[in-house]
């Protein structure tokens, strides 16, 4: 008996076999208790959650059903714009194929207008000179000469032109609207009116200087001279006044 032999590999027992089977057993029961302590570490819906020592609710999310946010479409109306006729084609004329003029001119009708209402003044002016020369006593040829030689010149020249442009606006009536004849006249106007006022701001101007004693000459002559440059002046304001609106 002392002399024996171990066998190898050793033969597996009875004792052997009972202890890996005991073994084996322990390994699955200590699994399905983890799986079990597992188990009741998860909290059922519905009741308290323990994490961490604190209760915390855990309430079930009730059920949203789910909203429609889109808008229903609606149709716009359509409007249609006006729709304009087309623009008539643009023919080209022969008037206005030719150049135009940068800087404004003067009419052939305009330049006689103008023509005119110079020798109007020069006839004018050299009628007051004459007349206030005779009133004030001054009838020698050297202070006559002058006033006289422009009454022959401009007064001629004056009273044909004016019968000329006259018969024009007998035969065309649109001549008394030609915009040189009436700038000439509204310019007359306006000349012959600055003359009349300041001529009667003279005058009272003597009478109170004479009132106050600094003025020593007659008043009558003062007067005559007034009453020359204000029928002079005051004759071509009125003839031009009366002629303006009546057209």
């Amino acid at each position: 008996m002392d002399n024996e032999q171990p066998v190898w590999p050793p033969t597996p027992n009875h004792h052997d076999h009972q202890q890996h089977h005991n073994n084996h057993e322990h390994h699955e029961h200590h699994g399905n208790h983890g799986q079990h302590h597992n188990d009741q570490a998860q909290p059922a819906p519905g009741w308290p959650n323990q994490a961490n020592g604190v209760e915390t609710p855990s309430v079930p999310m009730p059920f949203v059903a789910p909203v429609d946010n889109s808008f229903p479409s609606f149709s716009q109306p359509s409007f249609s714009a006006p729709v304009e006729p087309p623009a008539p084609a643009y023919t080209p004329t022969p008037e206005s194929l030719m150049p135009q003029a940068v800087v404004k001119v003067l009419s052939p009708r305009g330049l006689e207008y103008a023509f005119m209402t110079i020798a109007l003044f020069t006839s004018a002016f050299a009628l007051s000179i004459a007349l206030l020369s005779l009133v004030n006593g001054q009838t020698s040829f050297s202070v006559l000469a002058f006033p006289v030689a422009a009454l022959v010149v401009s007064l001629p020249v004056f009273a044909l032109l004016f019968l000329r442009l006259k018969k024009a606006e007998l035969a065309n009536p649109a001549l008394r609207y030609d915009p040189s004849k009436r700038r000439a006249s509204q310019f007359t106007q306006i000349f012959s009116f600055v003359i009349a006022l300041f001529t009667l701001i003279g005058f009272l101007t003597t009478i109170f200087a004479k009132i106050s004693g600094s003025f020593d000459s007659s008043l009558v002559k003062v007067f005559l001279d007034v009453l020359v440059i204000e029928a002079i002046a005051g004759g071509l304001l009125a003839y031009y006044w009366i002629d303006e609106h009546r057209n």
